[in-house]
């Protein structure tokens, strides 16, 4: 099963890639590896990498603080938590595809992170 982000940001706006870093890259490998073993979601590390750059974005914003300072509340829980997130999101999405008697999309198993992303800033 596969998931794939989306190219949009908040506002419907193309973003950037993300920025490669060690720590990032870390991260990413650690989250792509999550999900596979974890779920049997299949995800590319770019993606990976998107995801949690915005939720570094995300938390610096909440703290008023800058990138550098949150990668500090970016452990491997909170990854292991977003994978675990995003698998409920697949599962949800499979589900209700399901019960609707159809295929919502082209492709059933392709999931939109950038959805979820929001989704999930909206739940304390």
């Amino acid at each position: 099963m596969r998931c794939c982000g989306a190219a949009l940001g908040r506002y419907g706006s193309a973003t950037m890639k993300a920025r490669r870093s060690p720590w990032l890259d870390d991260r990413a490998a650690l989250l792509v590896s999550l999900l596979a073993d974890r779920h049997g979601l299949t995800v590319s590390e770019d993606t990976a990498r998107q995801d949690i750059s915005d939720d570094l974005d995300h938390v610096a914003r909440l703290a008023r603080i800058g990138r550098q300072a949150a990668k500090v509340y970016i452990t491997d829980d909170t990854i292991s938590k977003m994978a675990d997130r995003i698998a409920a999101a697949v599962a949800e999405h499979q589900t209700a595809t399901a019960a609707a008697g159809g295929v919502e999309h082209q492709d059933v198993d392709v999931v939109d992170l950038d959805t979820e992303r929001r989704r999930r800033r909206l739940t304390p």
